[in-house]
């Protein structure tokens, strides 16, 4: 199956002509606490969204119970994808940090969009968030997580018009990101 995906920022809409269209593609950026997720219709971005299991209310009702909330927040993204019926999942790469605990969890956040993928016969592809912020001319060794959020957001209203969190601008973001290492502009 040939996928050739792409969101186009303003004054790149003829592009997109080039390109065979994909019916839709899901883009993710997860956690435990708050998930973001974009989706993108041939090529061009249509709908995004944060999974908050953070607010005040979610808090009393996980206190000491994170594997309560960990199976919520898994259940809140089938119900995205199952709602969207991807082609393509993108979902940023997990890095192994420091804290076993939260790599434990996130590895079995993507594991579930991993198992989503394939009983449905979906692309999968997980990204680093250096390659999307590299596309989205973002990337610097100099620059630091709160530094990378603020871009993100910025990016999301200039491009897109809209106003967003962190966790929605990173997966719209991956999400072009994603789609413009097929672009073959981008490639020269």
């Amino acid at each position: 199956m040939k996928h050739s995906p792409t969101p186009w920022p303003k004054g790149e809409e003829n592009i997109r002509k080039k390109w065979i269209s994909i019916t839709r593609l899901v883009s993710l950026d997860t956690s435990s606490t708050k998930s973001g997720w974009a989706v993108f219709e041939d090529g061009e971005y249509k709908d995004s969204g944060v999974i908050n299991l953070d607010t005040s209310e979610h808090k009393k009702e996980y206190k000491n119970k994170s594997e309560n909330r960990i199976q919520d927040m898994c259940l809140e993204i089938l119900q995205v994808l199952q709602e969207n019926k991807p082609e393509i999942i993108v979902i940023e790469k997990l890095n192994v940090g420091r804290n076993m605990n939260a790599t434990r969890i996130l590895a079995k956040i993507i594991g579930v969009v991993y198992c989503y993928s394939i009983l449905n016969d979906c692309f999968y592809f997980e990204i680093q968030p250096s390659q999307w912020r590299s596309k989205l001319g973002m990337q610097s060794s100099k620059r630091g997580r709160e530094e990378y959020k603020r871009l993100s957001i910025e990016y999301i209203k200039e491009n897109i018009g809209k106003d967003v969190s962190d966790d929605e601008a990173d997966s719209i973001c991956a999400g072009i990101g994603y789609i413009k290492m097929f672009d073959k502009k981008e490639k020269k």
